[in-house]
């Protein structure tokens, strides 16, 4: 019999209460810190968003393995702190809150 992942066990972990979950076209950020702003980095494409900063942490970078959504890196500033997902192509997105965080769904 096939075991069934829960989807708190396809979440990635990046730090204490920040994690991510892709499936297909989008990607969730779970994080309860305040989104200051995102944009697209063209070379190489990938999708960047900013958050205010209530902690220190070291850079961390994970492979997602779910296309389109290749690697996380999540890195600390002065002020903020960055996660910036790279992407296996370029795409579009659309950017939404939920409770519990933002969702990225590529177009």
């Amino acid at each position: 019999m096939p075991s069934v992942k829960t989807k708190s066990e396809e979440r990635v972990k990046l730090v204490e209460n920040i994690f991510l979950l892709a499936e297909g076209n989008e990607i969730k950020i779970f994080t309860k810190d305040l989104k200051i702003r995102d944009f697209l980095v063209a070379d190489p494409y990938k999708i960047v968003l900013d958050f205010k900063r209530t902690r220190s942490f070291a850079t961390k970078t994970v492979d997602l393995k779910k296309n389109p959504f290749v690697l996380a890196t999540l890195g600390e500033h002065k002020d903020f702190y960055r996660i910036a997902i790279l992407l296996d192509g370029h795409y579009r997105y659309d950017l939404q809150t939920f409770e519990g965080g933002y969702s990225i769904k590529l177009k």
